[in-house]
């Protein structure tokens, strides 16, 4: 039976926690009179109204109407129940509690020990194994191949997964509740058995604020991961733990409980995309960098992290320049615009990942140096949105440029602060050429609408959709095959550069789709808004998910093949049309004697003209081929 805490140990625990220390760890604060103050760990403002007062130990902010003490901070900030709090300050206040039967006034203990033994059990086996184990050499030669020092490795306390059981075996021989393995997701039931969840993986602990390890990523070797692929068997190079009692990834941060405090010294945050990017900067004197797991930047992993580095600091997200990482910064500039976190975006150069743009130069002052010039170069939220949308706004027709403009849109309506959505949308309104108020009144509108052509006169019953522009046999051919064979997709947008722009909208979001999501089938696209409002396009999508790519004519016998050539096809036809309105725009620039716009043009033509020359040895894509 649990124990229970009695109301004088919890005055105790009360009377020895600093408040402004413990809430420090979320937000700034700065001295104000006898309190403190600083913006609102509950909520985001640019303006601070929150304050700490130090004679009673409380908080209150007169924004949201946040109001407690240190049990009630740790309950909101953490996730946690009133017990769990309290033992979490005991031990930060160093007081040893002392468990009562049940009375008037007492309060039930958690499980949350329990479950940290286990998981702290855990990543003592899994170092072991790593370190002092035969089992841990291979996982041992990869990582000194990916140039992370033992001493790095040591310090973010990596291990290695032996599976077949044996954590469980260790867990039983130790005593340890297999019940708590269980809770945590570190062991599974299996036909009536107790297995281990994680096997033969490289295993990143996940700690929480206060350094105590909650959950695992796993990463599996490339030799193991080369294995599974030419065997047919799906699995993730990353597995994570499911969210348990202690973890949800979508709050759980990586290296927080070290960078928090380094963020305050360099005044920034850095948004790295996995455990491994996180520990080359680490070790290359980057401490304020920070991973999420297993999700995409959340809308509380966006509110923590702003928390955390104030209105005087910089929240970088910096990703791999590869498509997925910029996929991946233009949803996170949405959920950061949406909960009012203002953050920049910074590129990896040539498709690089920190780690090997650190790697590059034996002289580790020039690779910091290099990875401190990329920072610089980030680009505010809503800068980067725009150029990532549309790099070039001047290639767009008008439809074209309206849609990407309503993305936007959509991006900046959802941000709570009214003052600086108004900037946003001269910034918009001036990187377009669209009239300011024509986008006010778009803004003001309860969703953007798709025009569509008004009915004839006198005719009845709402207006139907416009008729879909028709695909080309290439741009056919390509769709069909990203739907039928989801293993190329990859292919196509790393390997082929296929990209959504290759087809016209809608078509182009359905594309855009098939590249960025690996496992999207028919149903969950029937789910999505475009296959709802387009008739045409979801039976389009019917057509290909439901017919082999060997009932088409001709026959699709080799679909790699097939793919890249439709893919040079239609990269050829997009540079051609690239070049034919370039010509246009050096026309009128010689009329207007804008001799920097045409120095600009003629350059850009003669990199089209280069792109065209590489393309001219393919074969090519032929309907009748």
């Amino acid at each position: 039976m649990a124990g229970f805490v009695g109301d004088d140990q919890v005055r105790l625990i009360k009377s020895r926690i600093d408040l402004v220390q413990l809430m420090g760890e979320y937000t700034p604060l700065r001295k104000s009179g006898a309190n403190f103050t600083g913006c609102c760990a509950f909520h985001q403002e640019r303006t601070p109204s929150m304050y700490v007062y130090t004679d009673q130990q409380t908080y209150h902010c007169y924004g949201c109407g946040a109001h407690g003490d240190a049990i009630s901070l740790l309950r909101e900030k953490e996730r946690v129940d009133f017990a769990d709090a309290l033992e979490l300050l005991a031990k930060r206040a160093g007081v040893v509690l002392t468990f009562q039967n049940q009375g008037k006034g007492q309060y039930a203990r958690g499980e949350r020990d329990e479950f940290l033994a286990a998981v702290e059990f855990a990543t003592r086996y899994y170092e072991h194994t790593l370190w002092e184990m035969p089992d841990g050499a291979a996982a041992r030669d990869y990582l000194a191949s990916r140039g992370m020092s033992q001493e790095v490795c040591r310090r973010f306390r990596l291990g290695w997964s032996p599976g077949s059981g044996m954590l469980v075996d260790e867990a039983r021989r130790k005593g340890v509740s297999i019940e708590a393995l269980l809770k945590t997701d570190l062991a599974v039931e299996r036909h009536g058995h107790h297995a281990d969840r994680f096997w033969e993986r490289v295993m990143f602990p996940i700690c929480d604020r206060f350094g105590n390890p909650i959950a695992f990523s796993g990463r599996l070797l490339p030799q193991a991961e080369r294995k599974a692929k030419e065997e047919g068997r799906g699995v993730g190079k990353y597995i994570n733990n499911t969210d348990t009692p202690l973890y949800h990834k979508g709050h759980a941060v990586f290296n927080l409980h070290r960078a928090r405090l380094a963020s305050r010294d360099k005044n920034r945050l850095i948004v790295m995309e996995g455990p491994t990017d996180v520990m080359a900067a680490d070790d290359a004197g980057f401490s304020e960098c920070v991973a999420v797991l297993g999700t995409a930047l959340t809308a509380d992993h966006a509110r923590q992290l702003g928390n955390l580095v104030g209105n005087q600091g910089r929240l970088i997200i910096l990703l791999d320049g590869d498509r997925a990482g910029q996929a991946n910064s233009i949803k996170a500039v949405r959920t950061c615009l949406a909960v009012g976190v203002p953050v920049r975006v910074a590129v990896l150069p040539d498709e690089l990942d920190p780690a090997e743009l650190l790697g590059e130069h034996a002289d580790r002052e020039q690779g910091r140096a290099r990875l401190e010039a990329v920072l610089a170069a980030g680009r505010p939220d809503i800068d980067h949105l725009l150029r990532a949308l549309a790099p070039r706004p001047y290639e767009l027709d008008s439809r074209a440029r309206l849609a990407v403009t309503d993305q936007v849109l959509e991006a900046v309506r959802a941000m709570p602060d009214a003052e600086l959505r108004s900037l946003h949308l001269r910034d918009v309104a001036d990187y377009f050429g669209i009239e300011r108020t024509r986008l006010e009144r778009r803004l003001a509108s309860a969703e953007v609408k798709v025009p569509v052509p008004a009915p004839a006169a006198g005719a009845g019953g709402p207006p139907q959709p416009a008729e879909l522009e028709p695909l080309s046999p290439a741009q056919d051919l390509a769709l069909h095959v990203l739907m039928r064979c989801p293993h190329l997709r990859t292919v196509a947008s790393d390997h082929l550069a296929l990209e959504p722009s290759h087809f016209p909208a809608p078509w182009s979001e359905l594309a855009s789709h098939l590249l960025l999501v690996a496992g999207a089938d028919i149903h969950s696209l029937a789910t999505l808004e475009l296959m709802q409002t387009h008739a045409q396009l979801h039976q389009a999508a019917y057509r290909w998910a439901s017919s082999d790519l060997t009932d088409r004519i001709p026959a699709v016998s080799d679909p790699q093949g097939d793919l890249s050539d439709a893919v040079f096809e239609l990269r050829r036809t997009r540079l051609k049309e690239l070049l034919h309105r370039l010509g246009r725009e050096i026309t009128e620039s010689e009329k207007d004697g804008d001799i920097a716009a045409l120095g600009r043009l003629h350059g850009e033509r003669l990199s089209i003209t280069r792109a065209l020359q590489d393309l001219s040895g393919h074969s090519g894509f032929s309907a009748g081929s």
